[in-house]
């Protein structure tokens, strides 16, 4: 086995790592966050999602921290985008990717979108055109690609059927969600192999969560298989509000350290993850001790 000399790892930490939050963190907050990720090395940061606020209050600030993103040459930005409404709001935006997303598993779709998939494949390629049209990167992210919470193992055909129909639309790269942590690094590494193997030109991205330890043995297992990018969140944060039983994605600071001390660069500051480790939290809690101050 050949390991590769780098690897890219995207920060979720401001999207996935506080969509789950019962508490909102101030969108001034969220900004500085920002500079912090990027001073520490990161080159592509997942920073919201264009959806309903009703359903996600901790993304109601997604226009405005879409309008006020540090510019900074080489980093890209990214945001969920789950339908047209949300694609208007997105293409608003100084935010460079479109991230187009749906399960694997039909129950976990229907739950998260209430949608079958091709309801949901069907939708999503009048946003991949439309994206694509206005020069935004499309990706497509398959959650439950592994696991459903509520139906176990998704068999590989799934996925291929759903990453094949997302390669037809235009997508510029594939994402594979390991939603509730859940899969073995066997699964990880046949679903990631063969899916690299039937799409050579399309970089295949991996989202993690650690619900049951197995995180760094399935980003080695990707990494053999021959994935280009990892999701991490600082301190673990993260969550699914749809998909019980799913805390938090695999560890930024945790995860480079494990590349590095195997020669694989992931161009991040280690120092600077262990210290964003410690002011994740302490957002989190300034923003609870806020909240109960303005109810009280």
């Amino acid at each position: 086995m050949i390991f590769p000399e780098r690897i890219q790892i995207r920060d979720v930490s401001l999207r996935d790592g506080l969509q789950n939050e019962p508490v909102f963190v101030e969108t001034n907050q969220k900004i500085d966050k920002m500079k912090d990720l990027i001073d520490a090395g990161f080159r592509r940061l997942e920073v919201t999602s264009f959806v309903h606020p009703k359903w996600v209050p901790a993304m109601q600030d997604a226009d405005f921290v879409g309008q006020n993103l540090p510019e900074v040459q080489g980093v890209e930005y990214e945001a969920l985008v789950p339908n047209q409404r949300g694609l208007d709001r997105f293409l608003k935006s100084k935010i460079h990717n479109a991230v187009f997303f749906l399960s694997a598993s039909a129950k976990h779709n229907q739950a998260n979108l209430n949608k079958s998939i091709d309801e949901s494949l069907a939708e999503i390629k009048g946003l991949v055109e439309q994206s694509r049209r206005e020069g935004r990167k499309a990706i497509g992210a398959i959650a439950t690609a592994f696991v459903c919470p509520f139906g176990g193992v998704v068999p590989y055909f799934e996925v291929e059927r759903i990453a094949e129909n997302l390669v037809s639309l235009g997508v510029d790269e594939l994402g594979l969600g390991d939603t509730i942590g859940k899969a073995t690094p066997r699964q990880v590494y046949e679903y990631c192999s063969r899916l690299a193997e039937k799409f050579p030109d399309i970089p295949i991205g991996l989202h993690l969560h650690d619900t049951y330890g197995f995180g760094l043995a399935n980003v080695m297992a990707g990494i053999q298989a021959g994935i280009h990018l990892v999701d991490v969140a600082q301190a673990g944060l993260g969550g699914c509000p749809y998909a019980p039983g799913s805390p938090g994605n695999v560890q930024a600071s945790t995860v480079a350290e494990f590349l590095e001390l195997q020669n694989i660069k992931t161009g991040l500051n280690l120092e600077r993850l262990k210290q964003l480790d410690c002011s994740f939290p302490q957002l989190l809690r300034d923003a609870e001790a806020l909240t109960k101050t303005i109810q009280g």
